[in-house]
């Protein structure tokens, strides 16, 4: 049996997979809003009740593409995840700034004229900005290796 010389702690795993559900969650609903779905009010500041205009739908595919790499560097972090092999620096990179437009997207999610967007996504994103944080705090120095 290989000795472990610096093991994930649980809850930073715990705190990954949370993420990385929740970030999964909102690319569905982005893919969901780039197929057409009429949940224009719930995205993108609500200014669009209904089906989102093209160029809208087109934003929203890039953001459905950029949290999925999100989800998958909060997996990579604790050695989880499609970019687990990743260099460990880059994963780290990737995990921080994914963490930055998690507490981004609070503030951007509090902030929004659509009280229909601000009580579905402000907590959610809460939530992820929560797990994306205790999962670096507690993977701290994992880069240099």
């Amino acid at each position: 049996m290989n000795k472990i010389t610096n093991p994930i702690h649980r809850a930073a795993r715990i705190g990954a997979a949370i993420a990385a559900v929740l970030f999964t969650l909102v690319a569905l609903f982005q893919l969901a809003v780039v197929l057409g779905a009429p949940l224009g009010e719930y995205t993108q500041g609500g200014a669009n009740k209904g089906t989102l205009p093209v160029q809208s739908r087109i934003f929203a595919g890039v953001s459905a593409a950029l949290v999925l790499v999100m989800a998958a560097a909060m997996l990579a972090r604790t050695e989880r995840g499609p970019l687990r092999f990743a260099p460990r620096r880059l994963i780290a990179v990737l995990a921080w700034i994914t963490t930055a437009y998690a507490g981004v997207g609070v503030i951007l999610n509090l902030i929004t004229p659509s009280a229909v967007e601000r009580a579905v996504w402000a907590p959610v994103t809460a939530v992820m900005f929560a797990a994306c944080l205790v999962t670096m705090l507690l993977t701290r120095g994992r880069a240099a290796k």
